[in-house]
Protein backbone atom coordinates (compact mmCIF):
# COMPACT_ATOMS: atom_id res chain seq x y z
CA UNK A 1 0.00 0.00 0.00
CA UNK A 2 3.01 2.34 1.01
CA UNK A 3 4.47 1.85 -2.53
CA UNK A 4 1.11 2.43 -4.16
CA UNK A 5 0.94 6.01 -2.12
CA UNK A 6 4.75 6.43 -3.25
CA UNK A 7 4.20 6.02 -6.87
CA UNK A 8 0.67 7.81 -6.90
CA UNK A 9 2.33 10.96 -5.39
CA UNK A 10 5.56 11.03 -7.85
CA UNK A 11 3.17 10.52 -10.94
CA UNK A 12 1.05 13.22 -9.81
CA UNK A 13 4.86 15.75 -9.18
CA UNK A 14 5.22 14.37 -12.62
CA UNK A 15 2.14 15.23 -14.29
CA UNK A 16 1.76 18.86 -12.60
CA UNK A 17 -0.97 18.50 -10.52
CA UNK A 18 0.20 20.37 -8.02
CA UNK A 19 1.05 23.49 -10.22
CA UNK A 20 4.20 24.43 -11.18
CA UNK A 21 6.09 25.95 -8.14
CA UNK A 22 6.68 29.91 -7.92
CA UNK A 23 8.91 31.21 -5.45
CA UNK A 24 7.93 34.55 -4.07
CA UNK A 25 10.39 36.68 -1.70
CA UNK A 26 9.09 39.16 0.62
CA UNK A 27 10.39 41.32 3.95
CA UNK A 28 10.41 39.55 6.94
CA UNK A 29 9.99 41.92 8.91
CA UNK A 30 7.40 44.90 8.14
CA UNK A 31 4.32 43.96 10.17
CA UNK A 32 1.32 44.12 9.41
CA UNK A 33 1.95 43.78 5.86
CA UNK A 34 4.30 41.35 5.80
CA UNK A 35 6.44 39.48 8.89
CA UNK A 36 7.53 36.32 10.14
CA UNK A 37 5.43 35.01 12.90
CA UNK A 38 7.53 32.83 14.67
CA UNK A 39 7.82 30.28 11.62
CA UNK A 40 5.00 31.32 9.75
CA UNK A 41 5.13 34.43 6.96
CA UNK A 42 2.38 36.36 7.81
CA UNK A 43 0.71 39.53 7.11
CA UNK A 44 -1.34 41.54 4.37
CA UNK A 45 0.30 40.62 1.61
CA UNK A 46 1.22 36.96 2.38
CA UNK A 47 -2.42 36.26 3.02
CA UNK A 48 -3.31 37.92 -0.36
CA UNK A 49 -0.92 35.45 -1.64
CA UNK A 50 -2.24 32.53 -0.41
CA UNK A 51 -5.64 33.34 -1.56
CA UNK A 52 -4.33 33.92 -4.96
CA UNK A 53 -2.46 30.51 -4.62
CA UNK A 54 -6.11 28.94 -4.05
CA UNK A 55 -7.69 30.47 -7.11
CA UNK A 56 -4.42 29.39 -9.56
CA UNK A 57 -4.43 25.52 -9.65
CA UNK A 58 -1.64 25.74 -12.45
CA UNK A 59 0.98 27.14 -10.10
CA UNK A 60 1.62 26.48 -6.12
CA UNK A 61 3.47 29.20 -4.19
CA UNK A 62 6.41 29.30 -1.95
CA UNK A 63 6.34 31.57 0.43
CA UNK A 64 10.45 32.83 1.70
CA UNK A 65 10.87 36.13 3.52
CA UNK A 66 13.84 37.57 4.82
CA UNK A 67 15.66 40.89 5.25
CA UNK A 68 14.64 43.36 3.08
CA UNK A 69 17.98 43.85 0.86
CA UNK A 70 18.30 40.12 0.87
CA UNK A 71 14.97 39.01 -0.42
CA UNK A 72 15.82 42.03 -2.85
CA UNK A 73 19.20 40.64 -3.93
CA UNK A 74 17.53 37.13 -4.48
CA UNK A 75 14.89 38.42 -6.74
CA UNK A 76 17.49 40.37 -8.82
CA UNK A 77 19.26 37.12 -8.69
CA UNK A 78 15.77 35.51 -10.68
CA UNK A 79 15.85 33.33 -7.49
CA UNK A 80 12.36 33.64 -7.23
CA UNK A 81 9.37 36.86 -7.47
CA UNK A 82 9.33 39.44 -5.03
CA UNK A 83 5.88 41.15 -2.98
CA UNK A 84 5.95 44.31 -1.77
CA UNK A 85 7.66 46.06 -4.48
CA UNK A 86 7.68 50.09 -4.67
CA UNK A 87 8.00 51.03 -8.88
CA UNK A 88 10.97 53.30 -10.04
CA UNK A 89 12.81 53.77 -12.82
CA UNK A 90 15.59 51.78 -12.14
CA UNK A 91 13.70 48.35 -10.97
CA UNK A 92 11.52 49.03 -14.25
CA UNK A 93 14.90 47.97 -16.05
CA UNK A 94 15.21 44.79 -13.92
CA UNK A 95 11.87 43.40 -13.55
CA UNK A 96 8.58 42.87 -14.85
CA UNK A 97 5.66 44.00 -12.74
CA UNK A 98 2.33 42.86 -11.64
CA UNK A 99 -0.66 45.20 -11.73
CA UNK A 100 -1.04 46.50 -7.83
CA UNK A 101 -1.72 43.81 -5.38
CA UNK A 102 -2.13 46.69 -2.60
CA UNK A 103 -1.91 50.56 -1.40
CA UNK A 104 0.56 50.58 1.03
CA UNK A 105 -0.17 54.49 3.26
CA UNK A 106 3.20 55.42 4.55
CA UNK A 107 2.19 57.35 7.37
CA UNK A 108 5.32 60.09 8.71
CA UNK A 109 5.32 59.68 12.41
CA UNK A 110 7.19 62.49 14.97
CA UNK A 111 7.35 63.25 18.48
CA UNK A 112 4.65 65.23 20.17
CA UNK A 113 5.59 69.15 19.98
CA UNK A 114 7.74 68.20 16.99
CA UNK A 115 4.79 68.23 14.37
CA UNK A 116 5.40 70.16 11.03
CA UNK A 117 3.26 71.16 8.31
CA UNK A 118 3.10 68.42 5.40
CA UNK A 119 1.66 68.39 1.76
CA UNK A 120 5.00 68.10 -0.49
CA UNK A 121 7.84 66.23 -0.37
CA UNK A 122 9.86 69.43 -0.12
CA UNK A 123 8.24 69.97 3.40
CA UNK A 124 11.15 67.52 3.95
CA UNK A 125 13.81 69.78 3.00
CA UNK A 126 16.82 69.29 5.73
CA UNK A 127 14.59 66.25 7.72
CA UNK A 128 15.93 62.98 8.87
CA UNK A 129 13.77 60.39 7.95
CA UNK A 130 13.97 56.91 9.19
CA UNK A 131 13.31 53.85 6.78
CA UNK A 132 13.84 50.32 6.53
CA UNK A 133 17.04 49.29 5.18
CA UNK A 134 16.92 49.26 1.30
CA UNK A 135 13.98 50.88 1.61
CA UNK A 136 12.16 53.16 -1.20
CA UNK A 137 8.92 54.67 -2.02
CA UNK A 138 8.73 55.57 -5.48
CA UNK A 139 10.09 57.51 -8.52
CA UNK A 140 9.64 61.30 -6.61
CA UNK A 141 11.47 59.63 -3.67
CA UNK A 142 14.72 58.33 -5.42
CA UNK A 143 14.83 61.76 -7.10
CA UNK A 144 14.76 63.88 -3.70
CA UNK A 145 17.34 61.36 -1.84
CA UNK A 146 19.91 61.49 -4.72
CA UNK A 147 19.25 65.18 -4.65
CA UNK A 148 20.06 65.58 -0.75
CA UNK A 149 16.43 66.92 -0.13
CA UNK A 150 17.18 64.93 3.12
CA UNK A 151 18.89 62.55 4.96
CA UNK A 152 17.95 58.92 5.79
CA UNK A 153 18.89 56.78 8.94
CA UNK A 154 18.31 53.07 8.03
CA UNK A 155 17.34 50.30 10.34
CA UNK A 156 16.26 46.44 10.38
CA UNK A 157 12.34 46.87 11.10
CA UNK A 158 10.03 49.06 13.17
CA UNK A 159 10.80 48.70 16.23
CA UNK A 160 14.25 49.80 16.37
CA UNK A 161 13.22 53.00 13.77
CA UNK A 162 10.55 54.04 17.01
CA UNK A 163 13.27 53.95 18.83
CA UNK A 164 15.86 55.80 17.77
CA UNK A 165 12.79 58.56 16.80
CA UNK A 166 12.48 58.86 20.64
CA UNK A 167 16.38 59.16 21.21
CA UNK A 168 15.55 61.94 18.65
CA UNK A 169 18.30 60.86 16.38
CA UNK A 170 15.74 61.96 13.17
CA UNK A 171 13.13 64.09 13.10
CA UNK A 172 10.53 61.46 11.80
CA UNK A 173 10.19 58.03 10.71
CA UNK A 174 7.99 56.50 7.64
CA UNK A 175 6.12 53.59 9.19
CA UNK A 176 3.61 51.67 6.78
CA UNK A 177 1.10 50.52 6.61
CA UNK A 178 -0.62 53.81 8.41
CA UNK A 179 -1.50 54.18 11.57
CA UNK A 180 -2.82 50.32 11.60
CA UNK A 181 1.44 49.62 11.67
CA UNK A 182 2.27 52.21 14.13
CA UNK A 183 0.22 50.71 16.85
CA UNK A 184 1.02 47.99 16.05
CA UNK A 185 4.44 48.03 16.28
CA UNK A 186 4.19 50.18 19.45
CA UNK A 187 2.55 47.04 21.33
CA UNK A 188 5.65 45.01 20.48
CA UNK A 189 8.05 46.86 22.63
CA UNK A 190 7.53 47.75 26.11
CA UNK A 191 9.51 51.02 25.79
CA UNK A 192 7.45 52.09 22.67
CA UNK A 193 4.14 50.73 25.06
CA UNK A 194 5.37 53.22 27.64
CA UNK A 195 6.17 56.38 25.63
CA UNK A 196 2.68 55.77 23.09
CA UNK A 197 1.15 58.66 23.75
CA UNK A 198 4.32 60.79 22.26
CA UNK A 199 3.93 59.57 18.85
CA UNK A 200 2.29 61.89 16.39
CA UNK A 201 1.18 60.89 12.94
CA UNK A 202 0.71 63.55 10.92
CA UNK A 203 -2.12 64.25 9.38
CA UNK A 204 -1.18 63.95 5.42
CA UNK A 205 0.66 60.28 4.24
CA UNK A 206 4.00 60.83 2.58
CA UNK A 207 2.19 58.84 -0.06
CA UNK A 208 -0.28 56.19 -1.16
CA UNK A 209 2.67 53.40 -2.19
CA UNK A 210 1.14 50.84 -4.90
CA UNK A 211 3.20 47.54 -4.10
CA UNK A 212 3.50 45.26 -6.58
CA UNK A 213 4.54 41.83 -7.36
CA UNK A 214 7.85 41.44 -9.25
CA UNK A 215 10.44 38.78 -11.50
CA UNK A 216 13.72 39.67 -12.88
CA UNK A 217 13.36 40.36 -16.60
CA UNK A 218 15.62 36.83 -17.28
CA UNK A 219 12.87 34.65 -15.55
CA UNK A 220 10.48 35.54 -18.52
CA UNK A 221 7.32 35.40 -16.38
CA UNK A 222 5.16 37.39 -18.38
CA UNK A 223 2.74 34.51 -18.64
CA UNK A 224 2.41 34.27 -15.42
CA UNK A 225 1.99 37.76 -14.72
CA UNK A 226 -0.96 37.74 -17.08
CA UNK A 227 -2.68 34.85 -15.53
CA UNK A 228 -2.08 36.64 -11.96
CA UNK A 229 -2.67 39.78 -12.86
CA UNK A 230 -6.04 38.20 -13.88
CA UNK A 231 -7.10 36.86 -10.50
CA UNK A 232 -6.34 39.57 -8.62
CA UNK A 233 -8.75 41.75 -10.80
CA UNK A 234 -11.29 39.37 -9.95
CA UNK A 235 -9.68 39.11 -6.07
CA UNK A 236 -10.41 43.26 -5.90
CA UNK A 237 -13.90 43.14 -7.51
CA UNK A 238 -15.50 40.13 -5.40
CA UNK A 239 -14.58 42.19 -1.73
CA UNK A 240 -11.81 39.06 -1.09
CA UNK A 241 -8.62 41.18 -0.70
CA UNK A 242 -10.51 44.27 1.34
CA UNK A 243 -11.86 41.42 3.72
CA UNK A 244 -8.44 40.43 4.10
CA UNK A 245 -7.03 43.87 4.64
CA UNK A 246 -9.85 44.62 6.78
CA UNK A 247 -9.22 41.64 9.24
CA UNK A 248 -5.92 43.44 9.93
CA UNK A 249 -7.43 46.92 10.71
CA UNK A 250 -9.59 45.88 13.34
Amino acid sequence: MRTCMCAMILLLLATGVFGEEITILGNDYSPPKIFMDGETPAGILTDIVKYLDQQMPDYTFKIELYPWVRAYENAVEGKGGIIGLSMTEERLKIFDYSEPVYYDEVAIVVLKGQEFPFETIEDLQGKTIGIGRGGSFGEEYEKAKQAGLFKIEEDNGPVMRLRKLLAKRMDCAFINPGEVALHYTVKQDEELLRHKEEFVVLPTPFKRDPNFLGFSKKMGMANFLQAFNAELKKAYESGAIQKIIDQYSN
